[in-house]
């Protein structure tokens, strides 16, 4: 648009002046970037993060899975919608998709009768690969070991598929905010006969930066991106995650080995278990970002197969996009519209921002990289006590000779046994395999050089990964709460708890990101070492989440709770409850008692109380709600002891009641009416002159007088009646003085003479008065 009065060389004059009136940021001004890999432009608009949000908000993505179902088409030995039954599989499962969006034996639509109008052939084929037996389990909470085994099938998988098709395409939908419609861990596997757009656009960029620059365009990006260390979120010896600076998604990565490798089948074993180990770490940042499950589209590109195998493809470098949808928090997305679909794409969140959030969310979870380093060794040593290895029953185990250099031959032997352990289940070098390892192979076993020396000792115990633990948590006064846990299943493994929490935003806020203001801060473990954590200084009002992650040698498995104090306060027990009979009054009794020592007392934060009370021979519970700290019983039963106890609650309702105070026992009173009786008719309590010789087996209540009168009413509650009294009086009056003045102004006159009109007479008509003249 021109500015009004200028032409159009004095524009553009005009908006190069202003654009270079202050200095460029990237984090606040606009901006375009090139994506080099697949040839566009996106547009950045950093300072659109700034704008509240008022749009969808997505439900919360925390959801309880169960572990099996057997109606989940994905579960082992669940029947699939094709009548197929699934095995009982114990680790990954791979199979043909019951509903393909590519078959193998589609029909030619022939040839087009227009230019406009073309259509070619697609055939191909679908699987769908079930990474674990588990539905509650996802990649970030399985163990290295179980993800490597994931990587080696997508490799085979890959190698089976290329052999008849030029493109393999391996993908997982993780969520149902990305269409994912089971919650069953698994991925998908796509072959087809034709290249799809965005692998073409690739393989053109790739091809043309090769012939420009003859180096791999990937291999020269990853070089500079660690050379400029701007947007690295993860490094290893053999990979490199990283926000690409063109990146859309706003927590966008890029996985790329460090090595020019064109497809996964041409990756080492070395390079493989590196892979399984970064992919666990990445995907543990990525739940840890808003802690939750979090939701993503992943995928693999790899250089065309099938009948293009046989050319060049030296300027292709293997390569994972990962496309996670969350913005601002995990109830707060991204949406493809708009301005995405009709001209370019454009974010708001800038690759270097998001960088820094990925990369800072391990200052809390340090122990859990330490597990995963352990757990991804082929002979964790990290925990219990030194020379001792774990594994899981059913699963190949490797024992380390830890005395001897890697690499140099060893005889293996159990302790107490010289039986020399050879055969299927070894190999040369300083390691045992031990294949589906089952509780007879624990122990302890002696590792020996060739020429009989001692290598080490090694124990072997096995147990399991961990689940997920249960969590729960109480609020005993409005400034701090605690979440206690235990483990949903036995593991036999050496187990320890990180605990963190942080406090979430109200979505829409302009603060609604992660930020030092809102955490995550650790939950500290009282004593050290307890299943038990609190939370000092909380807000009342705030909502806060809870992490809890168990770690053992086999893996990390995390509980998010979402908490709020006015639904989890529960205060303690009231305190110091004593029931005292009333003399003179054998139907009565006096119950008193204290807040708890737990809550401080403050005028804004006030308990209210019930009572319960009942004779002990009987069953049932009377109950009636106090109006302060002290109550009378007046329909108790003569002669008889009775049971009483009291339980707390926030006076506005908040949270829940109390448990019950621990019981107070107390018998009416049969001795004389009191012998003196105060000018104020109010009564004081005597002790009795001659106290029952048969008391009741529970302690005796105290009978000592109580220095303070029997007014059970609240201060605020005799203002209510006395006000309530003066309005009903004020009334009474008024209605009073209404019906007095009607009644005399209905009164007859009793002296003779023309009757004055009465009040209703200016309303009716004088015709129709009786015996009115016709005029």
């Amino acid at each position: 648009m021109l500015r009004s009065g200028a032409g159009p060389e004095q524009s553009r004059q005009a908006s190069e002046a202003d654009a270079t009136a202050s200095t460029f940021l990237a984090k606040e001004h606009q901006h375009i970037r090139y994506n080099p890999l697949q040839d566009e432009w996106v547009l950045v608009s950093a300072h659109r993060m700034k704008r509240p949000w008022q749009g969808q908000v997505e439900p919360s993505l925390l959801k309880t899975v169960p572990r099996h179902d057997p109606h989940n088409p994905l579960c082992p030995g669940a029947t699939r919608a094709n009548g197929e039954v699934n095995p009982h599989y114990d680790g990954t499962f791979l199979f043909d998709n019951d509903f393909p969006a590519l078959q193998p034996d589609a029909p030619n639509p022939g040839p087009s009768d227009h230019p406009l109008f073309q259509a070619e052939a697609a055939r191909g084929v679908c699987k769908v690969l079930c990474f674990h037996p588990w539905s509650d389990m996802t990649l970030p909470l399985m163990s290295v070991p179980e993800i490597r085994t994931v990587v080696d099938v997508w490799a085979s998988v890959t190698e089976e598929l290329s052999a008849q098709y030029p493109w393999v395409q391996i993908f997982e939908n993780k969520g149902a905010m990305m269409g994912c419609s089971n919650p069953h861990p698994h991925c998908q596997v796509w072959a087809s006969s034709f290249l799809p757009d965005i692998a073409q656009r690739e393989e053109r960029s790739q091809r043309a930066y090769q012939n420009e620059n003859g180096k791999p365009l990937l291999m020269e990006y990853g070089h500079q991106e660690l050379l400029r260390k701007e947007r690295l979120v993860l490094t290893s010896e053999h990979w490199l995650v990283l926000v690409p600076f063109w990146a859309v998604w706003p927590f966008q990565t890029l996985l790329l080995p460090r090595r020019h490798v064109q497809r996964l089948p041409e990756l080492t074993s070395a390079e493989r278990d590196d892979l399984a180990l970064i992919m666990k770490k990445l995907l543990t940042k990525y739940d840890n970002l808003f802690e939750t499950s979090f939701p993503y589209t992943m995928g693999w590109h790899g250089a065309p197969t099938g009948s293009e195998a046989e050319a060049t493809w030296d300027h292709w470098q293997l390569h994972a996009h990962y496309y996670p949808p969350l913005l601002r928090s995990a109830t707060v997305r991204k949406f493809m519209v708009g301005y995405e679909m009709l001209a370019q794409a454009q974010r708001d969140l800038t690759p270097e921002q998001m960088s820094s959030s990925c990369s800072g969310l391990s200052r809390v979870l340090v122990a859990v990289a330490t597990a995963l380093v352990s757990a991804s060794s082929s002979c964790p040593q990290a925990w219990g006590p030194p020379g001792v290895q774990y594994g899981q029953p059913g699963r190949s185990m490797t024992l380390c000779c830890p005395g001897v250099t890697s690499g140099a031959p060893v005889s293996w032997f159990r302790d107490g046994e010289t039986r020399l352990l050879q055969g299927s289940d070894s190999e040369p070098g300083r390691e045992l395999v031990l294949a589906l390892a089952d509780r007879t192979d624990e122990g302890t076993y002696i590792c020996r050089t060739l020429d009989g020396a001692l290598g080490g000792m090694v124990t072997l115990q096995l147990g399991y990964p961990p689940a997920r633990p249960v969590v729960s948590c109480r609020a005993a006064d409005y400034e701090n709460f605690s979440c206690t846990w235990s483990p949903s299943q036995v593991s036999g493994l050496p187990t320890r708890y990180l605990t963190s929490y942080r406090k979430k935003t109200v979505p829409g806020a302009d603060g609604q990101r992660v930020s030092p203001s809102t955490g995550p801060w650790p939950c500290p473990q009282d004593p050290p070492g307890a299943t038990r954590c609190v939370v000092h200084g909380a807000e009342f009002w705030s909502q806060y989440r809870i992490n809890v992650t168990e770690v053992n040698p086999l893996g990390t498995s995390t509980r998010l709770l979402d908490v709020s104090l006015q639904s989890i306060l529960r205060p303690d027990p009231p305190q110091g409850l004593r029931v005292e009979s009333v003399p003179g009054y054998p139907r009565r009794l006096h119950a008193s008692w204290m807040y708890p020592a737990s809550w401080p007392r403050q005028p804004h934060f006030l308990l209210k109380f019930r009572l319960q009370y009942r004779p002990v021979q009987h069953p049932a519970w009377s109950m009636v709600e106090p109006a302060g700290l002290e109550e009378v019983i007046t329909d108790a039963v003569a002669g008889l002891p009775h049971a009483v106890r009291v339980s707390a609650r926030d006076f506005l309702d908040a949270g829940t009641w109390s448990a019950w105070s621990p019981e107070a026992w107390g018998t009416p009173s049969t001795g004389p009416l009191p012998k003196e009786i105060p000018a104020g008719g109010k009564l004081y309590m005597q002790p009795e002159e001659n106290p029952q010789a048969d008391s009741p087996a529970p302690p005796r209540p105290s009978l000592l007088p109580d220095p303070r009168p029997l007014d059970h009413r609240d201060p605020l509650e005799q203002m209510a009646v006395l006000a309530s009294l003066g309005i009903f009086s004020f009334l009474g009056l008024v209605a009073g003085a209404l019906a007095l003045g009607l009644w005399l102004r209905l009164k007859p006159d009793g002296k003779d003479g023309p009757q004055k009109p009465g009040f209703l007479a200016p309303m009716i008509p004088v015709d129709k008065l009786p015996g009115a003249p016709n005029l």
